[in-house]
């Protein structure tokens, strides 16, 4: 039993290293969701055009050369249960800035920001007839950290978080940021609604479990089989030992000079008559 457990643990390892690094790694780690001001009182079933920021690292637009980061948008996930709602977003002119239109119906709601290749981000829960409360920051940021202004007069409503301001200037190197519409940021193209869906996780992300899963029982039963295979081989010479038989192998010749006695193995007289040879027979006859 030892050995499945350590060849199992094996495979698990090799089935771990096997697997894609997640993009959120390559990426840069985290990202954070900011909302634009939203009404005083939101009711539901009504339409609602919001602005946000997606912000990696909380405080600048997504750089990473040769990446693209993906759809966006804000995610709505009943607290009873049931319901999920997604909404993606749409670029406005403003680097890391985005624009959806959505529709809340009656009840509580947890409020998500779709952040791409990023993990989803919790905003905050919204009650309907009422608003949001925003939750708990999921990062810390450094007071008085160095931050870089990337907008010019449209900007996130919180910068500079707290941090002191050194440039003006977006990096020498970025990657491209998505095309935006030409159409004035005042009135931005609002987005089709896609139909509720079933919840099927809380962050809406996948893990291939059933491979690994699958192979790792399809290890263990192999190596159960061989283990069993190898204990019918140990059992069967035991049991003719048990049965007091013995093999052609041994029995070996009698030794020369030793006369076998009446009775025993390789006497004549213990021999059955059909066991007897030519010369145990004595012909009497004529000459």
């Amino acid at each position: 039993m030892r050995r499945i457990l350590v060849a199992l643990g094996a495979a698990v390892m090799a089935i771990a290293a096997a697997l894609p690094v997640h993009a959120e790694t390559r990426a840069g780690g985290w990202a954070t969701t900011e909302l634009d001001p939203l009404p005083d009182k939101l009711v539901a079933d009504k339409a609602y055009t919001i602005g946000y920021w997606v912000l990696q690292h909380g405080t600048h637009p997504f750089d990473v050369q040769g990446e693209d980061l993906g759809t966006t948008g804000l995610r709505l996930i009943s607290t009873s249960g049931g319901t999920t709602l997604n909404f993606t977003g749409t670029p406005l002119p403003e680097p890391a800035h985005y624009a959806v239109t959505i529709k809340i119906p009656d009840g509580q709601w947890r409020l998500q920001g779709v952040q791409g290749i990023f993990m989803p981000h919790e905003i905050g829960t919204l009650v309907i007839p009422g608003g949001l409360t925003l939750a708990p920051p999921q990062f810390a940021r450094g007071v008085g950290a160095e931050v870089v202004d990337y907008w010019g007069s449209i900007k996130p409503p919180s910068f500079p978080w707290d941090g002191k301001v050194t440039s003006s200037r977006p990096p020498a190197v970025s990657a491209p940021q998505p095309s935006a519409p030409q159409a004035p940021a005042a009135a931005p193209a609002p987005s089709p609604q896609r139909t509720a869906t079933p919840a099927s996780g809380d962050d809406g992300w996948s893990v291939p479990y059933l491979p690994i899963v699958t192979a790792l029982l399809a290890i263990g039963a192999t190596l159960l089989v061989q283990r069993a295979a190898r204990a019918r081989v140990r059992q069967g010479p035991a049991d003719g030992a048990a049965r007091g038989g013995t093999t052609p192998d041994e029995t070996g010749p009698t030794p020369p000079g030793d006369a076998a006695q009446p009775g025993q193995p390789g006497s004549s007289a213990a021999r059955k008559p059909s066991e007897q040879t030519e010369e145990d027979v004595i012909t009497i006859g004529r000459d």
